[in-house]
């Protein structure tokens, strides 16, 4: 249920109710109560009392709450729907490109309650979008902007059985950074779902760039840009002035999955020159930084994916990674560590175990 400043709710589990004073986002308000605090409430726990008739007044409890007036400054921040992405190395890897998604508000319970639906700009670029829906052979326009490099724009929240309608449809994109050696041309993108995905939870994904499981897909790969300068004349550009693709669905390469070596077990070398393409680049004095970082990310991924044994080559060197990773491993619980094999690795690796609570 969607909610706007000045709607009368109830507290779905606790008595009482009040005035909603400001829209935090899709799925919390902040709610005034009588005395005269305002509480942050998932929508999820409110009702909206909407008194259509006299006899609806029977159930209609007056609250002594003063209506907010915001001010037009608030009122841009309250229709703000673009936020920052952030990036959990734990649950994967995705390319970057463009993506859109389907996030259940309610993580516990996938296949109910309502659904946030979101464009994804993971690239460094600018981009302005179009987003329309196809309904009964009609091309519905549902909303256009920009989005920022590394951010996600809230299309719109959908009530589960508003989804048939938002499983079919176009996407068009352009690219744009204030200062670049290269153009991408304008890409239109045609998606199509089949409702009954959006009804079984093991559809629901993790993406590096989402802090929840979502129906995602793939609008485009920057692997795939085409750039204006590669057309070969004016000939060429007119006959393939936007790029189509169909959207896919988007999964997230599992970080720990490059290194596998058999069921539940991995091999992770972080010697310096098999972590980045040219060592040079990397300044000595933040190896060993950089070293630790790719060793939690490897640990972090193997926790996420139930493994139960990695080995971290460290070389011999001077001792150093060896012993910042069994301090790191402190921090871990069910997690142990011993020398690796000798006849495998010499004496330049650590074995880490993990138990897994059943």
């Amino acid at each position: 249920m969607k909610f706007k400043i000045g709607d009368e709710v109830k507290f779905l589990n606790d008595k009482g109710g009040g005035i909603v004073s400001k829209i935090i986002s899709s799925s919390m308000v902040n709610v005034a109560i009588e005395d005269g605090f305002e509480i942050p409430t998932l929508t999820s726990n409110l009702i909206k009392i909407e008194s259509v008739d006299p006899a609806s007044d029977f159930f209609h409890e007056k609250f002594d709450v003063e209506i907010p007036k915001p001010n037009p400054e608030e009122e841009i921040e309250y229709s703000e729907k673009t936020s920052q992405l952030v990036k959990y190395a734990s649950k994967g890897e995705n390319l970057p490109g463009i993506y859109f998604a389907y996030i259940p508000q309610d993580q516990q319970w996938m296949i109910t309650g309502m659904i946030d639906v979101y464009i994804i700009n993971f690239t460094d670029y600018d981009i302005l979008y179009s987003f329309f829906l196809h309904q009964n052979k009609k091309q519905i326009g549902i909303d256009y902007g920009s989005i920022k490099p590394q951010s996600k724009n809230l299309i719109e929240t959908i009530d589960r059985d508003e989804i048939e309608n938002w499983t079919n449809g176009t996407i068009q994109i352009m690219f744009h950074k204030d200062e670049d050696k290269e153009i991408l041309l304008p890409l239109s993108t045609n998606f199509k779902i089949k409702p009954s995905k959006f009804y079984k939870e093991n559809n629901y994904q993790e993406a590096s760039f989402l802090n929840e499981k979502a129906i995602i897909y793939s609008i485009f790969d920057l692997s795939q840009k085409i750039l204006v300068s590669n057309l070969k004349d004016e000939k060429d550009l007119k006959q393939q002035q936007i790029m189509e693709i169909k959207a896919i669905e988007a999964k997230a390469i599992v970080l720990i999955e490059k290194y596998n070596t058999g069921p539940r077990e991995a091999v992770i070398d972080l010697h310096i020159q098999e972590l980045i393409d040219d060592d040079t680049e990397i300044e000595s004095s933040e190896i060993l930084d950089f070293q630790m970082n790719h060793f939690e990310k490897c640990l972090n991924s193997a926790l996420s994916n139930h493994y139960r044994k990695l080995t971290f080559i460290h070389g011999v060197g001077n001792g150093v990674l060896k012993q910042k990773i069994i301090e790191r491993l402190k921090n871990y619980q069910g997690v142990d560590n011993q020398s690796a094999s000798m006849a495998k690795f010499g004496v330049g690796a650590i074995e880490v175990l993990i138990r897994h609570n059943r």
